[in-house]
């Protein structure tokens, strides 16, 4: 198969690279971007492939999905920016301060979180990849709240991540002298945009309105998340992870393990461990951790081109650290 990477000159779309060039059924047929090496974003809208990976920026990202939609029907295109990933264009324009690029495209894309959703997955040819944050949160809730075993309307999320999460766009804040040996909270309160996009997905998955408290932290490392989930039950800790055991079993790259899970055990993977315990009387604390950049970004959109392409869902991902 050939695949068609835009944006690749940042760090997902560089992680994508990386990734397809171990891949045993397909390989890049081009790159676009600004520097030596690759085509400019317009030249690779000429160029014809099996399917078409755009790591670019939101806002920019959906128009290039629709061209490529309307030229290469028969392609599957995976974006990896946020500009799908919102059910309408007002709650677009509510996270994302303007208005939608390509507001026809949202209806009828899925929200590609492989395991969630494999089935929607599987039969499209526009899929919208989950934030990095997001799929932190995501994987290990949504069996929880499908299940009703924790209080939708109770839900605390604390999330560290790399800084490498941000892009490789020049900004202060994320400079080397600010934080290296530091610790930081960011995008506190409701401002983060993956919020609206966690939102949206639990309440699908609840049946009801979700109220979220979601805080993001930057790490001092390259790469990485872990998410500590703070969650009101009436049930133990060991139900709430046999049910997230039944959920995963048959799942390549979700892990629910004993201990908390550290990021050394996930970097450069495509996996997601989590695990549950239990925490103040009717509380329970679920962590999760993946890699940013692979499970993330680069490592899911290749999963959702596996299962929209019909090929091996693990082919060209990371083989994991951490035995099941």
């Amino acid at each position: 198969m050939k695949i068609g990477v835009f944006g690749a000159t940042g760090y997902a779309g560089r992680e994508i690279v990386r990734l397809l060039g171990t891949h045993p059924q397909a390989e890049v047929a081009f790159t676009t971007g600004s520097s030596a090496g690759h085509v400019p974003h317009e030249e690779g809208l000429g160029r014809e492939a099996d399917a078409y990976l755009l790591a670019l920026p939101h806002g920019i990202s959906a128009t290039y999905a629709g061209k490529l939609r309307e030229a290469y029907p028969k392609a599957v295109v995976v974006d990896l920016s946020g500009d799908l990933r919102l059910p309408t264009p007002a709650s677009y324009k509510q996270w994302y301060g303007h208005d939608h690029p390509a507001p026809g495209l949202l209806q009828g894309t899925p929200y590609g979180l492989t395991e969630v959703y494999r089935d929607r997955v599987r039969t499209a040819k526009l899929i919208a990849n989950p934030g990095c944050y997001a799929t932190s949160v995501l994987l290990p809730l949504i069996p929880l709240l499908r299940d009703k075993l924790v209080d939708a309307s109770d839900i605390v999320a604390d999330a560290k991540s790399s800084p490498s999460g941000a892009g490789r766009t020049a900004r202060e804040d994320l400079i080397f002298c600010e934080v290296s040996d530091n610790f930081s909270a960011y995008a506190y309160g409701r401002t983060h945009r993956h919020v609206g996009e966690i939102e949206a997905v639990l309440a699908d998955a609840a049946k009801a309105e979700v109220a979220l408290t979601f805080c993001p932290h930057l790490l001092p490392v390259k790469r990485g998340i872990l998410t500590a989930l703070y969650l009101k039950t009436t049930r133990k800790a060991a139900e709430l992870q046999d049910a997230l055991r039944r959920f995963y079993a048959e799942a390549a790259f979700v892990r629910v393990v004993e201990k908390a899970p550290q990021l050394q055990d996930v970097q450069m993977t495509n996996d997601c461990l989590m695990s549950v315990h239990e925490a103040a009387p009717g509380r329970v604390v679920v962590f999760s951790a993946l890699d940013n950049l692979v499970k993330g970004a680069a490592g899911q959109a290749i999963q959702n081109m596996n299962v929209a392409l019909g090929l091996a869902e693990t082919g060209g991902l990371p083989v994991t650290k951490v035995a099941r």
